[in-house]
């Protein structure tokens, strides 16, 4: 082969190299995996605040809890009569009665 061939090849490939990547960046591009669920959920979040809310916040009572329990009984459980359940009487040949 003359180095005009292979020059010529070379060139080919190149343009076609060139052309996978540009159409598979534009693939990827054009169908994107990020739901729009997603897409809400990353969205920058805005930087002002609720000052009114703040200082309604700052301005409340503040309770400090106590954590002595008083003595606790337990609540009894009523006892429930069982039920005793006797076998089916035998036949005299010792087998049960359909």
């Amino acid at each position: 082969m003359k180095q005009k061939d292979i020059l010529i090849i070379l060139t080919l490939l190149f343009v076609f190299v060139v052309a996978w990547i540009g159409s598979s960046i534009y693939h990827s591009i054009v169908n994107s995996t990020i739901s729009e669920a997603i897409n809400q959920d990353i969205a920058p979040i805005k930087p002002s605040f609720d000052t009114q809310t703040l200082n309604m916040l700052k301005r409340r009572p503040k309770i400090n809890p106590t954590f002595e329990l008083g003595i606790i009984t337990p609540t009894p459980t009523p006892i429930l009569p069982t039920e005793i359940i006797s076998p089916e009487p035998a036949s005299p040949e010792g087998k049960l009665e359909p």
